[in-house]
């Protein structure tokens, strides 16, 4: 399929990765991934992300095209659908009202909940991880370091830390706490999300929350804001966070449909 593609420009990399924009004759336009496989750990992370995309064939996924090895380069190349519109990042300020963040997190449970029911853990959601379409509609991306539950774990145990982005990770992946992972995980990576649209900074910062502990060691001791000298609280979004932020994941929503049921009577 590569040979197919014309290459229109190159894109912000990915990771270790080779990221280029290109036209494909029959799908229109793509994204072609290259890069290095590193490792066993690396190429299996890869071809788990690959085979789940291929099977999902969402409007909240990335649809995949091709896969392919070079066993003699140890080398990957990935071809998916590109996706117009813009990381979460550079569109916060579409969803500051409670009603918005509410309606946005509504499509976000619907997605991940298809994953979910598959026993799959994201493990990375960030707003750099979720793009969204003109329509308004997330498409979450990057399922690199999602956690399989029915299939073996490919993280050390002996490591300090499991596969995260630290500053919207949830304390168990933050001190590698593996036999804790599940759908709660990722509760946790939405509540910081939702509070931080809200209001406008991470709510974990130790510049908001005032003291001198960096936003992990603030994740591990539980201490966030729901407000600042600008934003008041909003009892709505001060609950989410307080049912997804636990540092125990029993103590998070029991389940998706309790997390949805309460987004929906947000809205």
């Amino acid at each position: 399929m590569i040979k197919d593609c014309v290459i229109i420009r190159e894109l912000p990399q990915g990771g270790q990765k080779s990221v280029y924009l290109a036209e494909h004759p029959q799908v229109g336009t793509v994204v072609i991934k290259r890069g290095a496989i590193k490792s066993f750990i690396s190429l299996e992370r890869i071809k788990r992300e690959v085979e789940l995309l291929s099977e999902l064939k969402s409007e909240f996924y990335p649809q995949q095209y091709h896969f392919n090895i070079d066993i003699k380069t140890k080398e990957f190349e990935i071809v998916e659908d590109y996706i117009e519109g813009q990381v979460l990042r550079d569109a916060m300020l579409l969803f500051k009202t409670p009603k918005e963040i509410f309606t946005l997190f509504s499509s976000l449970v619907k997605g991940l909940s298809i994953i979910w029911d598959k026993n799959i853990v994201h493990r990375d959601l960030k707003p750099e991880n979720i793009i969204i379409r003109p329509d308004g509609m997330p498409c979450i991306i990057d399922l690199g370091i999602a956690r399989f539950l029915d299939l073996e774990s490919l993280t050390k145990t002996i490591s300090p830390m499991g596969p995260c982005t630290p500053i919207y990770a949830a304390p168990e992946q933050l001190s590698n706490n593996k036999n804790l992972i599940d759908p709660r995980t990722d509760f946790f990576g939405l509540g910081i999300i939702a509070l931080e649209l809200y209001l406008g900074v991470h709510p974990f910062d130790p510049v908001f929350v005032g003291n001198n502990y960096s936003i992990v060691e603030n994740i591990m001791q539980n201490k966030y804001i729901v407000e600042t000298s600008s934003v008041k609280p909003y009892d709505a979004i001060t609950e989410i966070a307080k049912k997804t932020l636990q540092t125990q994941p029993y103590n998070r929503f029991r389940n998706y449909r309790m997390l949805n049921a309460f987004i929906a009577n947000q809205i």
